[in-house]
């Protein structure tokens, strides 16, 4: 048997940088300031108080490398370890909300929450809309959901070899490029929450008190993606929903035969009448799901040869533990990207089991190489004026040599597309070329840098782009 198992690389090598943690991050800083996030919060927090949430915990993550978190953490291993890893990672001052990863933002909330325990009833709606906001900017206005349109057919017939295939990424690409089932560990965009899928008990309860909190144009937001500051605590939290389906199979045939199981019942009615209810709708429609299913059984019995591409060895430490506790496994590849990375895997895992490939040797196999392109613009005379302006313009900070080296790998077909792009959104905001006030003139901008982080570039390169192919921008 053979298996492979994939990780984020696989998303940055076909989308590229867009989906790397700065332009992830700073989606969602522009499309706040699009107002796109007030409907997910009930309308209750402006887009600027998003924003400002946001550079908060630039101040939260500093305090916590500097100790100033330590007095809090009551004896709690787990929070201990997770700091002590943090500041390891962290040995600079961080400046900017897209500098803190992903995952780390659950130990922001959580440690913050741990200091202001007054304010501890806020901790579950502030966890999801962390997990809404960092979902949606993954999703990328569903341009994830299209990067296997990007994938030659040498990687169709790549990954059709394998047995079982592993993600710990949410989008479809593989499933979509192979026709094949895909093991979902941490969740998947299709695959709606257990509190808003109505083929799970939970979300049929919601559902026929019209208690569904799903938006209709953000389900992605409401998926099942287990996020959260700890692989450990994704791995238990995936562990207990699988114990829990096993055991829901078992209660309509206790409920009918066994006069214990009924009284038991009879008291949870009494005490947690919620649970009794979510029983008792399992028992009613055993064709419900009690709770998603990570498919982390599979993962743990799998045999023979794994393949690891696109993945870290410095994260999620759960899979490489199950993966060393598997005693039937014979072989293990890492596709490593760096050195580093191929050092820590053979400094840390076992040679027997463990071995390194590049991952760029792969792409080539593949044919999916990405062209590198060095062209010899013509760039604006003045050009540090205008990077100036266009930081200004899109609030956002890039120094001249990031631009022009960015301006550089762009072949014109390209610029025309992007052009394409700004114009097509100028047009559906101003149809009419109305003159703007300030907060409008602030979204269109906001809105031209939304689709440079959409594209993977950064906003002032977009703008200079612009600049530099005015004539694909103006009206005929």
């Amino acid at each position: 048997m053979k298996s492979v198992l994939l990780g984020n690389g696989i998303n940055i090598q076909f989308g590229g940088k867009a989906y790397s943690n700065y332009f992830i991050m700073e989606r969602i800083r522009y499309r706040a300031k699009l107002d796109s996030y007030l409907q997910l919060f009930g309308n209750v927090l402006t887009s600027c108080e998003i924003v400002s949430i946001l550079d908060g915990f630039v101040n939260i993550a500093n305090d916590l490398r500097n100790g100033a978190y330590d007095q809090y953490m009551d004896g709690d291993k787990g929070i201990e370890e997770a700091i002590k890893d943090f500041k390891c990672r962290y040995n600079a001052n961080i400046n900017a909300s897209y500098e803190i990863m992903l995952e780390d933002w659950f130990l922001l909330v959580q440690v913050f929450f741990l200091k202001n325990n007054d304010l501890t009833d806020n901790k579950t709606a502030a966890i999801q809309g962390f997990e809404r906001l960092i979902l949606d900017a993954i999703y990328n206005g569903g341009k994830i959901q299209e990067l296997f349109k990007k994938m030659p057919r040498k990687v169709k017939r790549f990954f059709n070899t394998y047995d079982n295939i592993f993600t710990l990424n949410y989008d479809n690409n593989l499933e979509m490029l192979t026709k094949k089932t895909v093991f979902h560990l941490h969740g998947d965009f299709s695959v709606l929450a257990n509190s808003e899928n109505i083929d799970n008990v939970q979300g049929y309860i919601r559902s026929q008190r019209k208690n569904l909190a799903i938006i209709k144009g953000m389900e992605h937001c409401f998926c099942n993606a287990l996020l959260n500051y700890s692989g450990l605590l994704k791995y238990k939290t995936a562990k207990d929903f699988h114990n829990l389906i096993i055991a829901s199979n078992k209660f309509k045939s206790q409920y009918e035969n066994d006069p214990v199981f009924r009284e038991q019942l009879s008291d949870l009615s009494r005490s947690n009448p919620y649970e009794y209810e979510m029983i008792m709708t399992k028992i009613e429609h055993p064709e419900l799901n009690m709770a998603s299913e990570y498919h982390f059984d599979r993962f743990e019995t799998i045999s023979d040869e794994l393949h690891i591409i696109g993945m870290s060895p410095n994260n999620d430490a759960h899979i490489f533990n199950l993966i060393n506790n598997n005693k039937a496994l014979k072989k293990v590849v890492f596709y490593y990207f760096s050195e580093t990375e191929k050092n820590y895997i053979e400094e840390n895992f076992p040679k027997e089991l463990f071995s390194c490939e590049y991952v760029g040797d792969l792409w080539k196999i593949l044919d999916c190489v990405k062209p590198k392109y060095t062209f010899n613009y013509r760039i604006p005379s003045d050009i540090d004026n205008f990077i100036s302006c266009f930081n200004v313009l899109s609030e956002s900070v890039a120094t001249k040599e990031n631009v022009l080296n960015e301006i550089a790998q762009i072949p014109q077909f390209e610029m025309e597309r992007l052009c394409k792009l700004v114009k097509e959104d100028m047009q559906i905001r101003n149809p009419e070329h109305k003159p703007t006030n300030e907060d409008e003139f602030r979204k269109s901008t906001a809105s031209i840098s939304y689709i440079a982080l959409q594209e993977g570039i950064l906003p002032s390169t977009l703008y200079l782009i612009c600049v530099m192919n005015f004539h694909f921008i103006k009206d005929n």
